[in-house]
């Protein structure tokens, strides 16, 4: 029997973490929201008189949510104007894109002026992750079984990087844990040399790794007291509890990372 839950209300990062934890073979996935539950929101949209709607999505590359969005909008042409932005990023860089883009509707700015300070942001940000435990992949089908086994077997873990596309890649593949975070450091301070830039780490909320890497950053790189960001629950949903990221936003930084210093 199938238990759905609503992100963000019947479950969250820790629980969710905590469940895939003790059962590493729950069967999990995430669905995005149907055409049908869209036209509600956009109708009750509509009927609070809101005229200029703009929504920012996950990767349309990694979720169907933008699809199903550009299927619905046609509807309200004429009633709305609904601009539909893909933010090519998931978990907190794209909350951290449509928070900014709020702020700005707040203040009033042209619909043009948002899209542009977001193309803005989003090229000047980059983030990696890793996996001490590739299982999760391998039973999603995200990495093939031989494939699994044998960086398993021989102790690598990839350093997923998530390109200007949306998609993820694998950017490296570095034998043993430790080592991993090494390189995960030496790429995002390489990005920071010289320029304003914000540092953050995004955690499942286990910690199997975050201590040990809060560590490395402050004794090696002399980077304190790094802000710890919990991973969306979707992307937990497919890639498992034991993962740990680096993200760095330079130059220009979004407003959100205010209220998480």
């Amino acid at each position: 029997m199938a238990l759905i839950f609503l992100d963000g209300k019947d479950i969250d990062t820790a629980r969710l973490s905590g469940m895939l934890y003790q059962n590493p073979h729950l069967d999990v996935y995430s669905t995005p929201p149907t055409c049908q539950e869209i036209e509600e929101i956009f109708d009750e949209l509509y009927e609070s008189d809101y005229e200029e709607v703009l929504v920012c999505t996950a990767a349309s590359v990694l979720s169907q949510a933008h699809e199903n969005f550009s299927k619905v909008i046609p509807k309200y042409v004429g009633k709305m104007n609904i601009y539909l932005y893909d933010s090519k990023t998931i978990n907190i860089n794209e909350g951290a894109l449509a928070f900014e883009a709020n702020l700005m509707m707040q203040e009033g700015k042209s619909m043009l002026d948002i899209i542009h300070r977001l193309n803005a942001l989003r090229a000047n940000n980059a983030f990696i992750m890793s996996l001490s435990d590739l299982s999760v992949l391998i039973q999603r089908k995200k990495l093939s079984a031989p494939a699994g086994f044998f960086a398993n077997l021989l102790n690598i873990k990839p350093i997923l990087w998530i390109d200007d596309d949306g998609y993820v890649v694998v950017k490296e593949k570095v034998r043993k844990f430790e080592r991993v975070m090494h390189h995960m450091a030496d790429i995002v301070v390489g990005q920071t040399t010289n320029r304003n830039a914000f540092i953050y780490m995004v955690d499942t909320s286990i910690g199997l790794h975050t201590h040990e890497f809060k560590r490395l950053l402050a004794n090696e790189y002399g980077l304190h007291d790094i802000p710890v960001i919990p991973i969306s629950t979707v992307a937990l949903a497919n890639h498992g509890p034991t993962g740990v990221g680096l993200g760095v936003y330079y130059g220009e930084i979004p407003r959100i990372f205010e209220y998480l210093k």
